[in-house]
């Protein structure tokens, strides 16, 4: 799989970090933001590949946050993530254009599977 860049918005430091030292592990380039308003500057910032949000930040929740990149960046691919089950906002995500709301803890492979769709042709 090729080198993609990814952004990754989570407001628990410790996950998005870790979770950012996995995916270059993986052979991404990886930008990290700790709430929904400094993702959604990053997005209007770079042209990334893919972004994985958490659904529940501070501020701007992720479906708020995406609603807003989608203005912008209306074909980037977006995983919202949970540590939860909520159906409701997880609805709410799909409809803002959310490719796939994604369950924490996070597999490794699982994710890398996810990332190797992203801008390949069906």
């Amino acid at each position: 799989m090729s080198e993609l860049k990814l952004l990754v918005v989570d407001d628990d430091r410790d996950f998005a970090e870790g979770l950012a030292e996995l995916l270059e592990l993986f052979g991404h380039w990886v930008d990290v933001a700790f709430t929904g308003e400094a993702g959604i500057d990053a997005a209007n910032g770079c042209d990334y590949d893919a972004i994985l949000m958490d659904i529940s930040l501070p501020g701007l929740n992720g479906v708020e946050s995406l609603q807003r990149i989608r203005q912008s960046r209306p074909d980037v691919p977006c995983f919202l993530m949970t540590g939860y089950s909520a159906d409701e906002i997880a609805r709410q995500g799909i409809e803002a254009g959310a490719s796939e709301i994604l369950t924490k803890p996070l597999d490794p492979e699982s994710l890398e599977q996810r990332l190797a769709t992203v801008g390949s042709d069906p």
